[in-house]
């Protein structure tokens, strides 16, 4: 998906702006819950769907994924918004197909355990927190991807 200039997404630069951003998000995620706790009060326990956690996965999503478009921006060269915005979206499709496939194998081989997002019944709170999850990822992205970009580019 180039065009003559050799401008367009590059799918190997967004894959490994999303392998980034996904490490990055794992190492984020924690501090930031920890740092959380210790500033406000107890941390929220795995499990619980409050506003602590959508507040700490807003800033550990867009952080990680700064740092995830920026190495898609450098890596593509050209185009790097582009390439850091495709890295959350990469992250996204994986996300769904990972959730569809081990919702089917919950059922299959565990009856009554619920994987999300089957656990939140895609109810509208859920649904809200996750729109604006993948919304923070895609920002992040996409302005770590044109600070990743070479000047001129």
């Amino acid at each position: 998906m180039e065009d003559a200039r050799g401008r367009g997404v590059r799918w190997g630069a967004a894959a490994l702006g999303w392998i980034v951003a996904s490490a990055a998000g794992v190492l984020l995620s924690s501090a930031f819950r920890f740092l959380y706790g210790l500033i406000v009060g107890p941390p929220a326990e795995r499990g619980e769907f409050t506003a602590t956690i959508v507040a700490v996965s807003l800033v550990s999503g867009f952080v990680a994924y700064l740092l995830g478009g920026y190495v898609a921006g450098k890596v593509a060269g050209t185009s790097g918004g582009l390439n850091g915005a495709m890295a959350a979206v990469l992250g996204l499709a994986v996300g769904l197909v990972l959730t569809t496939v081990l919702a089917a194998f919950g059922v299959l081989f565990s009856e009554g355990v619920t994987v999300p997002p089957a656990g939140f019944g895609f109810a509208g709170a859920a649904l809200l927190a996750g729109l604006l999850l993948f919304l923070a990822n895609l920002m992040g992205g996409y302005v770590g991807g044109k600070l990743g970009e070479p000047p001129g580019a």
